[in-house]
């Protein structure tokens, strides 16, 4: 008889679900909306991406100009993507191309019908699925695959969320009454943060030669080259200036680019020729960023 009693129950339960369900499902977010739709429950979310260069990633000058005003169709499908695809390069898609890389792009799932995530949560406006990829680097492999390889080379357990996409406890929805049915979650960045590397991320040391310098400098910081692309023009570079009391007699640089970078945790080595006379030496390291026209320091040395 208790058996009975609580299948009765379970079953009133489990409608009872089933119908708030189907009353609050809106299926118009499993047709691929546009990004805007989706800032209905997560406005944080949204607001975030919308400062990233993934949402710029279709209307950006200096892509228009890299495609020649959409001409050329060879990135389409990481800049317009239909659907990431774990170590996949993933298909472009026709509509709301001016989303660049929107909501649906990274968390719609035709196998599945629903939105996946890193989390197992209660969704009444759409189905959810919970996706542990969505912790580690795999779910960046299709698009980033250059950068992808150099960070399975570095075998580190850093995955590019803590730096990319660092996170903070807080709420997924911004909409009553859905906001009430989560508990606060880390929520990670979704304006994608470049970052920056630190002083501390480098080993930087200088030989002396009879008429040259070498620059021993190696990367113990980034799992990956710096800089790094599969598409772009990010540059690195490593200027040396010579001093004779205090004074500026001479000034070299070495640039380098994804295909010319600095490996993780190996030894570089740049030879500069140097002035017959001098007591002093500064390195200083900058990046230049494909979408920035500044360059920003990241470390100065003096020996």
């Amino acid at each position: 008889m208790k058996r009975i009693i609580s299948l009765f129950f379970f079953s009133i339960l489990f409608y009872s679900c089933d119908t708030l369900l189907k009353v609050f499902q809106e299926e118009d977010l499993l047709e691929r909306p546009p990004a805007k739709r989706c800032a209905d429950c997560h406005k944080n979310i949204y607001e975030q991406w919308t400062n990233s260069r993934h949402s710029l990633s279709w209307m950006s000058e200096s892509y228009k100009k890299a495609t020649e005003n959409y001409r050329k169709t060879k990135c389409f499908s990481c800049h317009i993507p239909y659907e990431i695809k774990i170590e996949e390069k993933p298909k472009w898609r026709e509509k709301h191309k001016e989303d660049g890389i929107n909501c649906v792009s990274c968390h719609f799932r035709e196998k599945t019908k629903s939105m996946h995530g890193p989390y197992h949560v209660f969704s009444p406006p759409h189905p959810s699925t919970e996706d542990k990829n969505y912790k580690t680097s795999k779910i960046c492999s299709g698009c980033h695959q250059e950068t992808y390889k150099q960070w399975i080379a570095s075998k580190s357990n850093k995955q590019c969320q803590e730096c990319h996409m660092p996170a903070k406890k807080g709420s997924l929805i911004q909409k009553f009454p859905f906001e009430y049915l989560h508990f606060p979650k880390d929520i990670h960045n979704h304006a994608f943060p470049t970052g920056i590397a630190k002083d501390n991320d480098f080993i930087l040391n200088v030989e002396k030669n009879t008429k040259s310098i070498k620059v021993h400098i190696k990367n113990t910081g980034i799992p990956h080259n710096l800089p790094t692309a599969d598409n772009g023009k990010p540059k690195l570079y490593l200027t040396v200036i010579f001093y004779k009391d205090n004074k500026e007699v001479y000034k070299d640089f070495e640039m380098f680019f994804p295909k010319k970078a600095l490996p993780f945790n190996k030894d570089y080595v740049v030879e500069f020729l140097s002035p017959a006379h001098f007591n002093g030496i500064k390195i200083i390291l900058e990046r230049k960023l494909s979408w920035k026209k500044k360059r920003e320091k990241i470390l100065e040395k003096k020996f």
